[in-house]
């Protein structure tokens, strides 16, 4: 069964944030004051589902990482990301101990434990799925030139999101036969070009990844309006 499978949670900080603006590697921006990656980091550390962390962190932000690693009781490892996605991924996969990973970026403070159970209970069934949200826009593809070349069904059309799970086997086949393609820009593509299915677990609008400082006031907004969500909740219960 799908439920006895060790799940090892691999949380991505190590981009450059450089469309954020600043020298400061935008995960550690404080949002509402706590850093944007211990937003995601508390949800992996508190799911029942997960049994250890593997972070990807810039060499430069190796000491900002440790009271990150402290304050984790899980199992948790620290790696080096490599110059692109793809290659920090793969170094993450080749030090995770569970038969499904869970990958999640950093710079998305809204992951939830809905969120991390879908998408590991579709383990069952597939070798990978994703959060991902329905386009509310009309989407075009173009050529390089910015030319419209075809339009795509707006009901077909999907907005991808993190976490994504994946038998761990599967994936890190996948990404050993794809070294070095500068056109993956996610783990389910990685898939798809082999030919493999990946499920789509309906999500939120307000699971945003934070690039720019406009994303990052939208956040705050939602993670108020997710903590007064709780409190409503416990409230509730008493």
């Amino acid at each position: 069964m799908f439920q006895e499978k060790r799940v090892t949670a691999v949380l991505l900080a190590g981009g450059s944030g450089s469309r954020f603006g600043g020298a400061k590697n935008k995960v550690y921006v404080e949002a509402n004051g706590l850093p944007i990656l211990e937003y995601s980091r508390r949800a992996l550390e508190a799911s029942p589902l997960v049994d250890e962390l593997v972070i990807v962190v810039r060499k430069e932000d190796e000491k900002e990482i440790q009271k990150f690693l402290i304050r984790t009781k899980k199992p948790v490892q620290m790696v080096l990301g490599g110059a692109t996605r793809q290659e920090s991924v793969y170094h993450a996969l080749k030090a995770a101990g569970g038969e499904i990973v869970l990958i999640q970026d950093g710079a998305r403070p809204m992951l939830t434990e809905r969120y991390i159970r879908d998408c590991i209970e579709q383990m069952a069934f597939y070798p990978g799925a994703t959060i991902a949200v329905r386009s509310k826009d009309t989407i075009k593809l173009s050529n390089t030139e910015g030319i419209v070349v075809s339009t795509t069904r707006r009901a077909d059309t999907w907005i991808v999101q993190t976490p994504q799970c994946f038998q761990k086997e599967v994936l890190l086949s996948a990404h050993e036969k794809e070294r070095g393609n500068l056109e993956i820009t996610d783990d389910c593509m990685l898939l798809e070009l082999a030919g493999l299915p990946v499920k789509l677990v309906e999500g939120e609008y307000s699971n945003i990844k934070v690039t720019t400082g406009e994303d990052l006031a939208l956040a705050e907004r939602f993670l108020e309006l997710q903590a007064g969500e709780g409190e409503e909740q416990d409230h509730g219960k008493k």
